[in-house]
């Protein structure tokens, strides 16, 4: 039976979907019969339009059950895996949009929207899209969470690669929101597409950065990939937290929290947006976690994730990225002097 949210979610994925024909044109409006003239009384008191609809109180962030809902929504089959430039593609990227307008992020896209735009390695039309959360005293240092919307379609549906990283950054999103007081730094977030055709998404990205993240201001960058299935190894790994960066501590303490997240610290990976952040002396930490069986198989589905340990690892992230914002350590002064090793 399908929670609320979850039924939500889908009728919101079904009509992005449906407002898109198979070539990724918007589907023709069907033209109306001439309608017959006829005389109407003014009406008594002038229409009223409500306000957008806030989400940000809408469920606990980290709830499994919650995240659960909205994993099975974009990794629906409706969906098919959402590949770049798709149907898919463009729904998901919607359902993104719609999220980050209710929880009150500023739009950091193209023009007033949330879409950065692009063309992905095969000329077809995609985005990235930007949110952003202000800082309250240093705004203009910003901690960037990251995560791929896109996968590979064609029945692939990227449940773990990687629905499970956007609802994981969508969470952290909803927890930024639900404070009382902004943080110090800006919270910036950005879901790329075209990863699996090489990080296009994110190299656009870091080459063309938009107005609202310039990337001499980012001063570390957060990468969700794959962190729903800790089961499968039990074990999620946090890449690029070494000895000298300031994300180890925290790591460190927050890992004393979450006691069944078996969490590895540190280490460099370059597979994952990270690497073009990292190209540009960013510090990064990428969290992931093995997934040998169903990593780029039809098997990686709804079904298989591990949400439990999925919502634990997005809390640890957002707390993570909630502690970079407020820390008193100068993170400018980190990055210019270690950049994205440390060791």
């Amino acid at each position: 039976m399908l929670s609320a949210v979850h039924r939500a979610w889908l009728l919101l994925v079904v009509g992005c979907a449906a407002a898109y024909s198979e070539d990724g044109a918007k589907a023709e409006t069907p033209k109306a019969k001439p309608a017959k003239v006829v005389s109407v009384k003014p009406a008594a008191e002038p229409v009223k339009v409500e306000a957008p609809k806030s989400c940000i109180d809408d469920a606990k962030p980290f709830d499994p059950v919650v995240m659960r809902a909205r994993l099975e929504a974009l990794a629906a089959p409706e969906l098919d895996g959402r590949a770049s430039g798709t149907a898919g593609d463009q729904a998901a990227r919607a359902l993104i949009a719609e999220r980050f307008r209710c929880l009150g992020l500023a739009p950091g896209g193209d023009g007033d929207g949330y879409e950065q735009a692009f063309e992905d390695s095969n000329g077809a039309a995609t985005a990235n899209l930007v949110g952003v959360i202000e800082g309250s005293s240093k705004p203009d240092e910003i901690i960037l969470v990251g995560a791929h919307h896109d996968h590979l379609g064609g029945g692939f549906l990227g449940a773990n690669d990687n629905a499970s990283g956007v609802v994981g950054l969508l969470a952290i999103a909803q927890a930024v929101a639900q404070r009382e007081t902004k943080p110090a730094r800006t919270i910036a977030f950005v879901t790329f597409g075209a990863e699996e055709q090489g990080l296009v998404g994110s190299m656009y990205f870091t080459r063309n950065p938009p107005k609202a993240v310039p990337l001499d201001n980012v001063v570390q960058y957060i990468n969700l990939d794959m962190i729903g299935s800790h089961a499968s190894k039990s074990s999620v790994f946090a890449f690029g937290a070494f000895a000298k960066q300031p994300a180890k501590k925290l790591l460190e303490k927050l890992d004393d929290k979450f006691p069944k997240v078996h969490l590895g610290i540190g280490g460099h990976s370059v597979r994952g947006d990270h690497y073009w952040f990292c190209k540009k002396t960013i510090p990064y930490v990428f969290f992931w976690t093995p997934d040998n069986r169903c990593y780029h198989e039809k098997c990686d589905t709804a079904a298989k994730i591990d949400y439990a340990r999925m919502a634990d690892i997005a809390q640890i992230a957002g707390g993570l990225a909630t502690s970079l914002a407020e820390t008193s350590v100068d993170l400018v002064a980190s990055k210019t002097k270690i950049g994205c090793f440390g060791r």
